[in-house]
C-alpha cells in the first residue's frame, strides 16, 4: 500500500467547514466594523488612497513591492494543502491552481486517488482550459485527460499520451470534473458513487476541480502532477445596466470588492455616477500596435483575503492608473483617463501663503519605468513587460538614470502593461507640487479633479494641475473656514499613449523673477472732470500707464503738483490708472509715477505734465433710436448716453433722410418724444443731438423715421366713425326692432320695421325728425322771416318765374297821387296803365289802406319807374289785387317796395310769377315777417328759383313736410341740417350689402431674376341701384410685404380699386430689404351712381418690374354704402 489515509483524515479533516471563508478570515479583522470603526478606517483609507492616490500606482512601486506569494504567477500556479488557507477571489481571467480539501484513495490497493482542488470562494463564470503541469491538454466531455497537448510554439495542439488515454475507450489516467460554485449545485455524482461522501457534499458557493487519478507507476513516475485550470472570474454588478454578468472591467472589480462582505462591506456607499464613467473609461478600445484591439483597462488576477484592504485596493489601482477617494459618505473611483477642468482658482481664492515644490527629490524621481505582470501569452507566467526609458528624461537628470520598479499583479496584457508604465513616467515627470489654503471655492472640487490656475505672479496662465489632496478646516487665527489642496500639475499629454517626451517639458513653468523689472514703460495723461448737481464742471486728470512685466508688484506711487509748487501730493494704487481731482483750469502739473514691489523694491519714476481746461467734450450719442407712428403723430425713442453731464437730448425732423436742413422740433430730458399735430400717412425723418450742461453738442445721430398711420390700431372704431363723420356720414345700424339700450350716447339704429330713425339719448330711444337748415341751390333775397311755417310746397316754384321786368320803370310815383287819393272804388278795372303815372308820383301817402286793387290795375300797367322807392306798403295794397297780369315783366324791384309792404292778402292766387321779378330783387326787407305769402295758392308753381332767394332766407319753418326733395336740391352741406331733423321720411334707402373681404396671397416670385410687372383680381362685385343714388367705398387691408432674399432694388406692390374700370382708388408699399415688412392700405372715395345703371367694383393688385416678392392678405374688406330714393 503505497498511500493511504485513515479515519481521522476522513471524517474529520476532509469536510467543508474546515474550507477558509470569507466569514471565518474577514470576522477577525472587520467584527467590530461599526458606524465608528468605519468611520476611522474610512479616514485611514482616504489618508492613503486619496490623498496620495494620484500617483498610487507610482508610490506602489516606491513601497515594498507587492507580494508575488499569494497573488503573483509562483503562488497561484501551485496546489496547496493548509486547513487555514486564506480565501481567494478571482477578478476577470487567470490560470491559478488551488488549495487542495478533499483527499481519498478507493480501489483495491487504492488504485485511484480522489483529489478536490477549490479554484475560488465563490461562484466563477467559468472554468476553462487545464493545465497539467505546465502544459495545457484537451479534456473530452467526459473529463478524460485526452492525448492533444497544446504546443506554445505551434500554437496548435499535438499529439502526446502522456497520461494514458485510450482512443478505444476513450478513457485515460486522469479524469477531472469542473464545478464553477453555483447556489444550487450538487454533489458530484461520480465523487458519490466512488467514494465515501454523500449528496450533501455540493461545496454550493465554492469552484473547484474534482480530480481523480488511476495508479500507473508509469504514468505517474514523477509522483501527483500539478494542476491548474484558467479561471473566468466573479461574476459583477454593472450599475450601468443594473445587471450581474462577468467581466473583467477594472472599475466594476473595484465597486465589487468595496460592497462585498468579504472586502470592505460599503454596500450603498459607492458613488456610482462615479463608477460608471469609471467603468465607461475601462471599456474604451484602445487600438494595438499590431492589429485588433483591448479594452483599456482589466483587472485580471486574484486577491487573497490575508492581504489587508488598503493593499488589495493599492494593487487594484496599479490596474486602472486609478484614484479611490472617500468623499460625502461615498466612494468615488477616477481611472487614468485625461479630464479637463472642471474649475478656476485665482490669486483672489487664496487665504494664505503657498508651497510651491518645483521637483521632487532625487529618491522619489524617476526617468525608467520596469517592473512585472502576469502575461496571458506566456501561460500566466510572471514576467517582465518591456520597460520604459527616456533617453531626454535621462539627459534632463544630468545623465544619471533612476529605475522605478512598477509591479502590476493584476494585469495580464503586455501592451496594457506598457501603456501603464509610460503614463507613469509621464505623470511622475509633471513634478510640481503646489499646497495652499483656498477659500470656500475649493469645496466644489475634490481629489481626483483637474482644475487650473491663472496666476500671473507664478507664471500660471490657465495651467492644470490634478486634485491630490484635500482638506476642510477652521482657521481660528484668521476666523474663516478653508479648504487646503495639494495640487500636483498635470496635462493631457501625460495620458497619452502617443505624447512625446517634449509635450511633457513644454508643460514646465517658468517662474518669475520677484527682483525682475519695475519700470513703467510710458504715462500717459487725458482730460477728466465731473458735472455737479448745480451744473458745476470740476477739472480733474486721468493717469494711465502700462503693468511692467514683474508679477510680484503690490502698489504704484503717484505724485503730483503744479509746475509753479514745491512740494508733490501723493497717493498709491494697486490699479494701472488713476484719476487726480481737483486740478485748477489753465494750470500746468507735473505727474509721476513708479511700481513698488513685494520685497519693498521700486522703480524709477516716469513724469508726464498735464494742462487742465473746462468741458469741452460732447457727450455720447443717443443709441437705439427708434420711431412709431401713431394716428397724426410720431414718437421717437432711444437710450440715453451713459454721460454724467447729459443736460437734454435735441431732436430735429426733416421730410428726407438727411440732417441737413432738418429743423429742430424739440428737447427732451427723457428718453422720448412725440411729434404731434401731423397728417395722416406722412413720412418724417428724425435726428437726434446729445447735449451736455456745458453746452456741449454731439454729433447728428443716424436717421430714423415713421409714418403717420390712417387709423391708430389703438382707437380703430373712433376712427373710423370720424372717416365718415369727415364726409358729413354717420354710422347707423340696420334692425328690426330697437335694442334694450344703445351702447353710447348719440348711437343710432334704422329700424326697418316701422321705417324710423333713433338715436340713444343715454336713457332712451328717440325718433330723429326735423328740416333742413339751409338749401344751398336756393339763393336770393327772400329773407327767413318772410316765409310762414309751411307755406312755400313743390309745386308753387317754378324757374326765374318772377322777374322785375314785370314791373314798368317809374311807373308809379308819389307826388302824381295824393295821400290816401287812390281807393279801391276810385279805380277801375285797368283804369291806371303806365302813361297815367308819373315817375314817382304814386307814394305811400298816395295810396289808400286796400284801395289798389287788381281790377284797378291794368295788365302790365305797374312798371318800376312808376313807383317811388318805398312808395307801396302793405296798407296801399287790396287783398289779391297784385295779379301777374298787372304787373310788367321785371317791373318790381327790390327799391320800389317798402319795407314789410308786400303781405300775403296783397297777392292774388298765382298772381307773382318768375317773369314778374327782377333777379335778386325781392329781399328779406321788402316782405313782412309773416302774414304775406299766407297759402301755396299765391305762387305759381316752379316760381322760387335759386336767383330769387337770398343766402339763409329759408329756413325749415318756411318749407312744407316733404317739400324739398332731391331734384329741388342742388348741394346740401352738413351745417345747413339741424341736428337730429332728419328722420326716416328725410332720408333715402341706405343699401350696406355690398361687403367683400380678402385674404390670400399675390404677386410672383418664381424664377431666380426679379420678376416682372404683373397684376390680377382679388374680388369683384356690381350693384345697380333703382334711383340716383350716392356711394361711399371705404377699402381696409392688413397684411405682409415679402420681398425675394437676396435681390437688389425695391420691390413695389399697390391694391388698386376701379369703379366700371376707371381707377378710384390706389394705395401700395415698397419693401427694400430682404424679408418682411407690415403693412396698412387704406383708402375712401365717393361718387355719384346713376339710376339703373350697373356699378361695377373691382379690386386688383398689380407690382412693377424690381425685386420680385408678394403680398400676403391677412385680413382685408371692400364695403360699400349707396343711398336711393
Amino acid at each position: 500500500m503505497t498511500y493511504k489515509l485513515g479515519d481521522l483524515t476522513v471524517k474529520n479533516w476532509n469536510s467543508w467547514d474546515r474550507v477558509p471563508r470569507a466569514e471565518v478570515i474577514m470576522s477577525t479583522v472587520f467584527s467590530s466594523l461599526t458606524a465608528g470603526t468605519l468611520a476611522y478606517y474610512a479616514a485611514y483609507a482616504v489618508s492613503y488612497i486619496a490623498v496620495t492616490a494620484v500617483t498610487s500606482w507610482a508610490l506602489r512601486a516606491l513601497s515594498p513591492s507587492p507580494s508575488f506569494s499569494g497573488a503573483g504567477s509562483r503562488g497561484l500556479l501551485t496546489n496547496t494543502r493548509n486547513a487555514t488557507a486564506p480565501q481567494q477571489i478571482v477578478y476577470g481571467e487567470m490560470r491559478k491552481g488551488g488549495v487542495v480539501t478533499f483527499i481519498e484513495s478507493t480501489g483495491d490497493t487504492n488504485q485511484y486517488l480522489h483529489q478536490i482542488i477549490v479554484l475560488a470562494g465563490h461562484e466563477v463564470n467559468s472554468i476553462g482550459d487545464i493545465y497539467i503541469n505546465e502544459n495545457k491538454y484537451e479534456v473530452n466531455g467526459s473529463g478524460y485527460v485526452t492525448d492533444q497537448r497544446y504546443d506554445e510554439e505551434t500554437e496548435a495542439y499535438v499529439t502526446d499520451n502522456k497520461w494514458g488515454y485510450d482512443s478505444g475507450t476513450s478513457t485515460s489516467k486522469i479524469r477531472i470534473k469542473k464545478h464553477t460554485g453555483a447556489d444550487n449545485q450538487s454533489a458530484d455524482s461520480d465523487l458519490e458513487s466512488e467514494t465515501s461522501v454523500t449528496s450533501d457534499f455540493k461545496g454550493e458557493g465554492i469552484a473547484y476541480i474534482y480530480v481523480r487519478m488511476e495508479y500507473d507507476q508509469d504514468v505517474f513516475a514523477e509522483g501527483v502532477p500539478l494542476f491548474t485550470a484558467k479561471v473566468q472570474g466573479k461574476k459583477l454588478y454593472d450599475p450601468r445596466t443594473s445587471t450581474t454578468v462577468y467581466s473583467a472591467n477594472a472599475a466594476l472589480c473595484i465597486r465589487d470588492y468595496l460592497v462585498s462582505a468579504y472586502g470592505l462591506d460599503n454596500s450603498g456607499d459607492t458613488n456610482d455616477a462615479y463608477f460608471q464613467t469609471a467603468a465607461n473609461t475601462c471599456d474604451e478600445d484602445v487600438t494595438l500596435s499590431g492589429s485588433g484591439t483591448e479594452n483599456r483597462y482589466e483587472i485580471n488576477g486574484v486577491i487573497s483575503l490575508d492581504q489587508t484592504p488598503s493593499d488589495v485596493l493599492g494593487d487594484m489601482m496599479t490596474a486602472c492608473a486609478g484614484t479611490l477617494f472617500w468623499g460625502q459618505g461615498e466612494w468615488h473611483l477616477k481611472v487614468g483617463e485625461y479630464t479637463s477642468s472642471i474649475k478656476t482658482f485665482t490669486l483672489d481664492d487664496l487665504r494664505g501663503p503657498i508651497t510651491l515644490d518645483t521637483k521632487h527629490s532625487r529618491r522619489d524621481n524617476f526617468n525608467i519605468v520596469r517592473g512585472t505582470f502576469n502575461d496571458a501569452n506566456q501561460g500566466f507566467i510572471r514576467s517582465d513587460y518591456p520597460e520604459i526609458r527616456s533617453s531626454s528624461f535621462i539627459t534632463d537628470d544630468n545623465g544619471v538614470e533612476s529605475a522605478l520598479d512598477l509591479a502590476l499583479p493584476l494585469t495580464t496584457s503586455a501592451s496594457m502593461a506598457q501603456r501603464l508604465a509610460k503614463m507613469t513616467l509621464f505623470r511622475g515627470r509633471e513634478q510640481m507640487t503646489l499646497s495652499g489654503d483656498f477659500g470656500l471655492e475649493a469645496f466644489e472640487v475634490e481629489c481626483g479633479d483637474i482644475i487650473a490656475l491663472n496666476m500671473d505672479r507664478y507664471g500660471f496662465s490657465a495651467k492644470e494641475f490634478e486634485v491630490v489632496g484635500w482638506k476642510f478646516r477652521n482657521d481660528g487665527d484668521a476666523g474663516d473656514l478653508r479648504v487646503g489642496l495639494t495640487l500636483r500639475e498635470t496635462s493631457s499629454a501625460a495620458f497619452s499613449w502617443s505624447a512625446e517626451e517634449s509635450d511633457i517639458t513644454g508643460n514646465d513653468s517658468t517662474l518669475t523673477d520677484p527682483t525682475a523689472s519695475l519700470d513703467i514703460a510710458s504715462l500717459t495723461t487725458s482730460g477728466g472732470g465731473r458735472t455737479t448737481t448745480d451744473g458745476t464742471f470740476i477739472n480733474s486728470v486721468i493717469v494711465s500707464w502700462a503693468a511692467p512685466t514683474n508679477k510680484f508688484i503690490t502698489h504704484y506711487d503717484v505724485e503730483w503738483k503744479a509746475v509753479a509748487d514745491s512740494n508733490y501730493a501723493a497717493t498709491t494704487t494697486t490699479e494701472t490708472s488713476i484719476e487726480l481731482s481737483p486740478l485748477v483750469d489753465g494750470v500746468q502739473y507735473i505727474i509721476r509715477v513708479r511700481a513698488v514691489a513685494a520685497n519693498g523694491r521700486r522703480g524709477d519714476f516716469v513724469t508726464a505734465t498735464f494742462t487742465g481746461g473746462g468741458d469741452t467734450t460732447a457727450p455720447a450719442l443717443p443709441t437705439a433710436i427708434s420711431a412709431t407712428g401713431g394716428f397724426k403723430y410720431i414718437t421717437v425713442e432711444w437710450t440715453n448716453p451713459a454721460d454724467s453731464d447729459l443736460n437734454f437730448v435735441e431732436i430735429y425732423e426733416n421730410t428726407t433722410n438727411t440732417s441737413t436742413g432738418a429743423s429742430k422740433v424739440g428737447i427732451s430730458g427723457g428718453d422720448s418724444f412725440t411729434r404731434t399735430n401731423l397728417g395722416l400717412n406722412l413720412t418724417r425723418y428724425y435726428f437726434l443731438k446729445s447735449v451736455d450742461y456745458s453746452g456741449n453738442a454731439s454729433a447728428f445721430t443716424t436717421g430714423v423715421s415713421a409714418t403717420t398711420n390712417f387709423i391708430d390700431d389703438d382707437d380703430f372704431a373712433n376712427g373710423v366713425y370720424s372717416l365718415f363723420t369727415d364726409q358729413g356720414l354717420y354710422a347707423i345700424e340696420d334692425v328690426t326692432s330697437l335694442p334694450a339700450s344703445g351702447d353710447f350716447e348719440g348711437q343710432k339704429v334704422f329700424n326697418r320695421t316701422d321705417g324710423k330713425l333713433y338715436q340713444w339719448t343715454g336713457s332712451a330711444w328717440e325718433q330723429v325728425v326735423g328740416g333742413a337748415e339751409d338749401f344751398s341751390d336756393l339763393t336770393g333775397s327772400i329773407a327767413g322771416a318772410q316765409i310762414p311755417d309751411g307755406l312755400i310746397d313743390t309745386l308753387k316754384l317754378a324757374n326765374d318765374a318772377v322777374t322785375n321786368a314785370k314791373i314798368a320803370t317809374n311807373a308809379v310815383t308819389g307826388d302824381v297821387i295824393a295821400s290816401g287819393a287812390i281807393t279801391e272804388t276810385k279805380i277801375s278795372s285797368g283804369a291806371i296803365t303806365t302813361p297815367k303815372i308819373a315817375a314817382g308820383a304814386v307814394t305811400a301817402s298816395e295810396i289808400a289802406a286796400g284801395s289798389i286793387t287788381s281790377s284797378q290795375i291794368a295788365a302790365d300797367t305797374i312798371a318800376a319807374g312808376n313807383i317811388a322807392t318805398g312808395a307801396i306798403t302793405a296798407d296801399e295794397i287790396a287783398s289779391n289785387a297784385i295779379t301777374s297780369a298787372k304787373i310788367t315783366a321785371g317791373a318790381i324791384i327790390g327799391d320800389k317796395i317798402a319795407a314789410n309792404a308786400i303781405t300775403g292778402a296783397k297777392i292774388a292766387a298765382g298772381e307773382i310769377t318768375g317773369d314778374k321779378i327782377t333777379a335778386n330783387t325781392i329781399t328779406g326787407g321788402l316782405i313782412a315777417a309773416s302774414g304775406i305769402i299766407t297759402n301755396s295758392a299765391q305762387i305759381t308753381d316752379a316760381v322760387v328759383t335759386n336767383a330769387k332767394i337770398a343766402n339763409a332766407a329759408i329756413t325749415s319753418a318756411k318749407i312744407q313736410d316733404l317739400a324739398v326733395t332731391s331734384a329741388k336740391i342742388g348741394s346740401l352741406n352738413a351745417d345747413k341740417i339741424t341736428a337730429g331733423v332728419l328722420n326716416a321720411a328725410r332720408i333715402p334707402t341706405l343699401s350696406t350689402n355690398k361687403f367683400s373681404t380678402m385674404s390670400g396671397q399675390y404677386g410672383n416670385r418664381s424664377g431666380d431674376t426679379d420678376s416682372p410687372a404683373a397684376s390680377g383680381t382679388i374680388t369683384s362685385f356690381t350693384y345697380t341701384p333703382s334711383s340716383a343714388s350716392v356711394a361711399l367705398l371705404t377699402l381696409f387691408i392688413q397684411g405682409v410685404l415679402e420681398t425675394r432674399p437676396g435681390g437688389e432694388g425695391s420691390y413695389s406692390f399697390t391694391i388698386e380699386v376701379f369703379v366700371n374700370s376707371s381707377l378710384v382708388l390706389s394705395t401700395g408699399g415698397v419693401g427694400n430689404t430682404d424679408g418682411t415688412v407690415s403693412v396698412t392700405l387704406q383708402g375712401n372715395y365717393a361718387f355719384n351712381a346713376s339710376a339703373n345703371t350697373s356699378q361695377t367694383v373691382t379690386v386688383g393688385w398689380r407690382q412693377y418690374n424690381g425685386r420680385k416678392g408678394k403680398l400676403q392678405i391677412n385680413n382685408g374688406v371692400i364695403s360699400s354704402i349707396f343711398t336711393q330714393d
